[in-house]
């Protein structure tokens, strides 16, 4: 296998130092593609040639200094730059060293040190740029994981676990829990196919998901049909009993406008709870996030009693959103332990909507 000649772009403005580094180069197995005396050849050429590598005078003097054109050069196309130079001023060297070069050959110079600084140049260029590709790499693995995790986890949640390598459970006072469900789901499974079911589940969910980071609450899980919503988690989601039931009003929209052409209709249950509730990780290999307590079972017990195109909340729910939204009081439902709950159907919006962002 023939191995592929090392580029070679030489920027000097005296012709017959040009002349004699190319006749060098060459002997050396190295291919010259060109030599130009002024630095915005120097660009020009390398956007052409693409060199290996340029061998720059630092004193070019031109409307582009060879310092200049050194800059434009590794910024934009990414080519190693070795500075020829005799004896200059500090100020220049100091200007010269901003551009990382690959090494500097101090006129006049013999073969072997040519050869060594070009070689020891083009070892460290590709040390580099396997660094930074790994390290690419690396990042671009880091932001799935954070992705990741914060399809599953709450921001603060995942602070406290990059911190600490554990989560506390935490109690929480006042906490609002959606659960949704679809009515008649049964028999949607039996008419559509597999993969269609998936596809469509998939699709509803994705666009809850998004409604759901909009008013900056927390989805916890998704289980067969049903789909379960946290507020009040975040520091962000002040007010989340009414930033719920607006989201779950997003959704019962979302759902009217795709049942126009759909074949099968979504007809969405609703039921909204606000209260006490512990919550936590729990899992090894995968993580979940839960809550537990009265308040989670009383909002599920909300969405079996609530109507089709309905969003049904208890009594505590009602007292935080009551200046929001025209409610309507359904009657009390048993809660075992708890004795009874009242009931209210969320109605019409009052004074427009609120504000969050």
């Amino acid at each position: 296998m023939i191995q592929k000649k090392t580029k070679i772009l030489i920027a000097e403005d005296e012709y017959i130092i040009a002349l004699d580094i190319k006749k060098i180069l060459e002997k050396l197995g190295y291919e010259v593609t060109s030599f130009v005396g002024k630095g915005i050849d120097a660009v020009r050429r390398t956007e052409i040639e693409k060199p290996d590598i340029v061998l720059m005078d630092i004193m070019l003097h031109d409307k582009l200094s060879g310092i200049e054109a050194a800059q434009i050069i590794k910024n934009k196309y990414d080519v190693p730059i070795i500075y020829l130079t005799a004896l200059t001023d500090e100020e220049t060297l100091q200007r010269a060293m901003l551009t990382e070069p690959g090494g500097y050959l101090l006129k006049p110079f013999d073969e072997r040190v040519l050869h060594s600084t070009i070689e020891i140049a083009l070892y460290k260029f590709r040390m580099e740029s396997q660094l930074k590709l790994k390290t690419k790499e690396l990042e671009e693995e880091k932001h799935n994981t954070d992705k990741l995790l914060h399809n599953i986890l709450p921001d603060e949640i995942i602070q406290e676990l990059k911190l600490n390598g554990v989560v506390v459970p935490r109690h929480f006072e006042s906490i609002t829990i959606l659960f949704t469900d679809f009515y008649g789901f049964r028999q949607i499974i039996n008419a559509m196919r597999p993969a269609e079911l998936v596809n469509e589940l998939n699709e509803i969910f994705s666009s809850f998901d998004l409604i759901v980071e909009k008013y900056e609450l927390e989805k916890l899980k998704s289980i067969s049909d049903t789909y379960m919503v946290c507020g009040g988690l975040s520091e962000k989601s002040y007010n989340h009993a009414a930033r719920v039931i607006y989201a779950t009003k997003e959704m019962l929209n979302y759902l009217y406008e795709k049942n126009k052409n759909s074949k099968v209709q979504w007809l969405l249950r609703a039921g909204i709870n606000t209260g006490p509730i512990v919550a936590g990780i729990v899992g090894i290999n995968k993580f979940t996030y839960d809550v537990w307590g009265d308040t989670v079972n009383i909002a599920s017990r909300m969405e079996n009693s609530s109507g089709i195109g309905r969003i049904n909340i208890s009594g505590s729910t009602y007292e935080l959103v009551k200046e929001y939204f025209d409610c309507e009081y359904r009657g009390k439902l048993a809660v075992k332990g708890k004795g009874e709950v009242d009931m209210y159907f969320v109605g019409d919006n009052k004074n427009g909507n609120i504000d969050f962002m």
